[in-house]
């Protein structure tokens, strides 16, 4: 059986961002994959804040510098694919909202792999086709099970995506809330914003997107996971009204889950942790995750470089990870409040006033002067009145997720 400081469950940007900062501090790493290759399958809208890939530990070097606030590539094969300075937020068919969160669309398997390359430099070991069947505790050790044979850790860092076989393994409570996304990579740019379509007149929809990158365009919605989301994607596609659009050549398919319920209750236990997607993190109102899992991962990782410092692996002494976690906004509960007001309580003819309120306002930066008017506007609404607080909420979820929304 072979032995590692510490074994990350999957190779995504969390289990690679975790895989970055243990083997950075000298602690021997394994990553067990279970894919064949880093960056697949795909599942990912493919958009990221420039604030974050500046400013993250971990991220792949995007080979740009930052001038004067003016984004200049330095090399053709850089992951970035497209600079996009404004995002649209469409609600219902009466009003459009903007912000001015300055993003970028990816290449997301190239970001992966970039990231991969990082990790193994550093001296971290990434084991491909290694699937965890089993995780069994052993003298004070984790013992994993694998499709690639058995190897033991003091520290497990669980990175295994949405489904979260890993928390399942040690006792812990997987995500119980998801959606389902689904995409169309097609052929041509037909944007210049992140654009992004709440529409509740599409059953089951929760929103709808169009994401412009280099030579492609992602369209793409997420919706209940009990739906027909190919058949709601094609009917977010008829509701754009855009010929070109229609009638592109679709270069791809994409699909995936996405936990949607919030951080899990506990996402450490003696000898664990879990970060990103598997401990429920992602952004429940726009449902991006990269940052989250990135920056989530790092801070596990950072726990568990201390933790070899003091040879303490209990969960008393993990459970600063969580502590960790909720100093950030990703963790507010205000952002999955907004999410059950948004998605479960809102109406499609709410979401046609609120259109109206909110028409020409950056919604992720919402002025004491514009709550106001919010409020006056509500009282000529008495059904909606009744729903001011939730306005209120809404828009404060918009803004505590403003910056880890992609």
């Amino acid at each position: 059986m072979l032995t590692y400081d510490v074994i990350i469950i999957g190779g995504g940007p969390a289990g690679l961002s975790a895989a970055n900062t243990t083997s950075k501090s000298g602690l021997n790493t394994i990553v067990l994959e279970e894919h064949g290759k880093i960056g697949e399958p795909l599942a990912c809208g493919e958009g990221i804040s420039i604030d974050k890939i500046s400013t993250l530990e971990n991220m792949p070097n995007p080979e740009f510098q930052l001038d004067d606030n003016a984004l200049q590539l330095q090399q053709h094969h850089s992951f970035v694919e497209r600079i996009v300075r404004a995002q649209r937020f469409f609600f219902g068919n009466t009003g459009v909202a903007t912000s001015s969160l300055n993003t970028v669309t990816i290449n997301r398997p190239l970001f992966d792999q970039l990231m991969a390359k990082n990790a193994e430099k550093n001296g971290a070991l990434i084991k491909l086709n290694t699937a965890v069947k089993g995780i069994h505790r052993n003298q004070g050790k984790l013992e994993l099970i694998t499709t690639q044979g058995n190897f033991q850790s003091k520290i497990v860092i669980g990175c295994d995506g949405p489904a979260s076989h890993s928390v399942r393994m040690m006792g812990l409570s997987p995500p119980s809330k998801y959606v389902q996304a689904v995409e169309y990579k097609i052929d041509g740019v037909f944007t210049d914003a992140l654009d992004f379509y709440f529409n509740f007149n599409i059953l089951k929809m929760h929103y709808g997107w169009v994401f412009p990158k280099k030579v492609h365009t992602n369209v793409g919605v997420v919706v209940d996971p009990a739906s027909s989301p190919m058949k709601i994607l094609n009917l977010f596609t008829d509701y754009l009204e855009n010929k070109d659009i229609k009638n592109a050549k679709i270069v791809r398919k994409i699909a995936g889950i996405i936990p949607a319920g919030g951080p899990i209750p506990k996402y450490y236990t003696d000898n664990f942790m879990a970060a990103g997607d598997a401990a429920g993190m992602t952004n429940s109102i726009f449902y991006g995750g990269i940052a989250i899992s990135i920056h989530s991962a790092a801070l596990a990782a950072q726990i568990a470089k201390d933790a070899y410092e003091t040879n303490d692996f209990s969960a008393n002494f993990l459970k600063q990870y969580a502590e960790l976690c909720q100093q950030f906004p990703y963790t507010n509960p205000i952002i999955q409040q907004a999410h059950e007001i948004l998605y479960d309580y809102f109406t499609a003819e709410d979401l046609d006033t609120l259109g109206k309120w909110f028409n020409g306002w950056d919604i992720t930066e919402f002025s004491k002067m514009q709550k106001i008017k919010i409020f006056l506007k509500a009282m000529t609404k008495p059904k909606l009145l009744r729903k001011f607080n939730n306005a209120k909420t809404l828009a404060h979820g918009f803004s505590t997720s403003r910056d880890w929304g992609f």
